[in-house]
Order: C-alpha cells, then structure tokens, then sequence
C-alpha cells in the first residue's frame, strides 16, 4: 500500500510506508470532508429550489422564451447538484467501507 493521499508529515515510518492507523485517519478524515462537502452542496439545492420558485413567480402569465430558457437551466443546474451530492455520498459509502476493510 503506498502512501497516496496521505501528507508526507503523517508518515514516519522508514519505508516511507504509511501505516494502516495513518491509511484510516486520512480515509476517515476524507469521509468527514465529504459529509461537509455534501451538506454545502445540499445547501445549493436549497437556493436553487427558491431562484426556481422566483422565476416561475415572476413568469406566471408570460410564455417569453428567455423565461422559460432560465426556469430550465436552473433546473438542470439542480439536477446537476443532486447527482454530485448522490455521488460524493457514494465517494463517502466506499471510504468507509474500505476503512472497516483495514479494521
């Protein structure tokens, strides 16, 4: 197992090897990130949910098609955060089972 992810600081083995303890701090210390990360973008959705809410607001009666363009792109950039925020929970999923993995 090489040390890929792991600070250079955190290693002190001679090898230059990190250990398993060092491996699980640093997947742990990921997983955390992530959490967080998921929770920001979580909070994106939010926001995009009331710019979604304020356009169709403000475009009740109108059928102008640049309206209509701005209610769609906001509506994929949704979609778009729905889908980094279920793959980043994945990204989380796999450390930690590969943290229960190394024990």
């Amino acid at each position: 197992m090489q040390n890929v992810g792991v600070p250079r600081r955190a290693i002190d083995r001679k090898d230059g090897m990190a250990s398993i303890e060092q491996v699980k701090a640093a997947l742990a210390q990921a997983a955390e990130q992530s959490v967080t990360t998921t929770s920001q973008i979580r909070a994106a959705i939010d926001g995009t949910d009331q710019v979604l809410a304020r356009l169709r607001a403000v475009s009740a009666g109108t059928g102008h098609p640049a309206i209509s363009e701005a209610i769609a792109r906001a509506e994929q950039s949704k979609q778009r955060l729905i889908e980094a925020a279920t793959t980043l929970q994945g990204s989380t999923a796999a450390a930690r089972q590969y943290i229960n993995i190394l024990g």
